[in-house]
């Protein structure tokens, strides 16, 4: 499979969907087919599908092609304007298939085990999104998939993640108990915006949302990870690995680049971040190593750990619950009033004005 680079960007009034980090990022075409099919089957035009992405259906059929994050930022965006239903989110996640997603989806048909299929789709299906990365976890007698964004998905952050939750969901179920979603769901999904007034006409259909929480997780009972897939296939998926290896190496992802590497590492525990010798003793690098590395990419550490404070930060503020001192103290700031500033440097709003907005727009 060979991935050529974006389609053209949006014009300006898809620049207004409130999406300008996704610019940088790369999704398959096929994704954006998948959200057109879904919509014309309910009856809605093209054109006002595509308004404004400069995208064509023959384009989005393109299994070579990749599309900006702005398209899909737009196409999103067009999407809850015409349904006028931002619970289209759910509904996507819902009626996702594991063919949308190419030769990963064959891959994780083919994996033996739910726990080699979760380590397939950690691999190559974020490559696929570059929106966000996980961290995969065992507390207790539950498996903790933890998302985060990669990049600041602003006011689409509740309606991405709620799609890509429950996407997955629907897709390891399916691996282990067939083509529908079941009847009783064994995994669960915490957020940390509060309840919209929508997930109760989805509520029976989803897995259950726990609201309000910290973190934006899956969580499911361990003793799901050595389930058997039924159509587990050691030759195909090894054809599918190597496929997705070669789409890899296409986007020039091989390997993780050193920025995606890092941001992985610098999560917040406890009002802490891993300071630079512990990120780079977990890459099994030195200190001098990593930060050449680094500047080979024309970054620094600070400005990773920037980045991981204004996310876990907007992701906080969602929370009416957490004061806006305690979010400062989250995020590594004894003194809520440098907090702000910083807050007021990565985003142009003071936390309290940010916090506002989320209420009078709603988090999708």
């Amino acid at each position: 499979m060979t991935a050529e680079g974006p389609l053209d960007k949006p014009s300006a009034s898809a620049r207004q969907t409130g999406s300008d980090h996704l610019s940088g990022a790369q999704l398959p075409a096929a994704y954006g087919y998948f959200l057109l099919s879904l919509l014309a089957e309910d009856g809605h035009d093209d054109a006002d599908i595509l308004a404004g992405t400069s995208l064509t259906r023959s384009q989005l059929q393109d299994q070579s092609q990749r599309i900006s994050g702005f398209q899909y930022a737009a196409l999103l965006a067009n999407a809850l304007r015409i349904t006028g239903d931002p619970g289209i989110a759910y509904e996507l996640g819902l009626r996702s298939q594991l063919t949308k997603h190419g030769f990963v989806g064959f891959g994780l048909m083919s994996c033996a085990t739910l726990r080699d299929a979760l380590a397939l789709s950690q691999r190559y299906l974020e490559a696929r999104v570059p929106l966000f990365t996980s961290r995969i976890r065992v507390e207790a007698d539950q498996v903790v998939v933890e998302l985060r964004e990669t990049v600041p998905l602003g006011m689409l952050y509740a309606c991405i993640f709620d799609m890509v939750l429950v996407e997955l969901c629907c897709l390891f179920s399916r691996l282990i108990s067939g083509d529908k979603p079941p009847a009783t769901w064994r995994s669960e999904i915490w957020v940390p915006y509060p309840e919209p007034a929508h997930y109760a006409r989805y509520r029976d259909r989803l897995p259950r949302f726990r609201f309000e929480q910290e973190c934006t997780q899956i969580r499911f009972p361990v003793s799901l990870l050595d389930t058997t897939i039924a159509t587990a296939n050691p030759v195909t998926a090894q054809m599918a690995i190597a496929q997705c290896e070669q789409e890899l190496a296409s986007l020039g992802q091989s390997e993780a680049g050193i920025r995606e590497q890092v941001s992985r590492l610098l999560l917040l525990r406890d009002g802490h971040y891993p300071d630079l010798a512990s990120v780079a003793s977990q890459l099994l690098l030195s200190e001098r190593t990593l930060k050449r590395r680094l500047q080979e990419q024309s970054l620094s550490f600070q400005q990773l750990l920037d980045q991981a404070r204004e996310q876990d930060s907007r992701r906080l503020l969602a929370n009416p619950r957490l004061s806006i001192e305690q979010i400062a103290l989250a995020t590594g700031y004894a003194d809520p009033a440098n907090f702000t500033r910083a807050f007021r440097k990565w985003t142009g709003l003071s936390p309290r004005a940010f916090r506002q907005k989320l209420a009078s727009t709603g988090p999708n």
